[in-house]
């Protein structure tokens, strides 16, 4: 996949959003966190590189290296876009 965008919560926080991407023609590659989007949203920003794989097994090691989280459950949390 080219771009992954999602929502996740810890220990029953507030929801957060992730988006996940491919460089594209930008050299950025890497994490931002401690994101806010316009709508006050917080969240984090991944970019990897062209040719590297980006599926559900990436996305959630990546958070769970980023954040500290060994487990995930996954719930039906709201829509990302309608959060940013």
């Amino acid at each position: 996949m080219y771009f992954v965008e999602g929502t996740y919560r810890m220990d029953g926080g507030v929801w957060q959003v992730f988006i996940f991407a491919h460089a594209g023609v930008t050299k950025d590659i890497g994490v931002r966190t401690n994101l806010v989007w316009e709508s006050g949203v917080t969240g984090l920003n991944v970019i990897v590189a062209n040719d590297a794989k980006l599926n559900k097994q990436v996305v959630l090691q990546t958070l769970s290296d980023v954040l500290g989280v060994t487990q995930w459950t996954e719930v039906r949390g709201p829509d990302s876009i309608m959060l940013r």
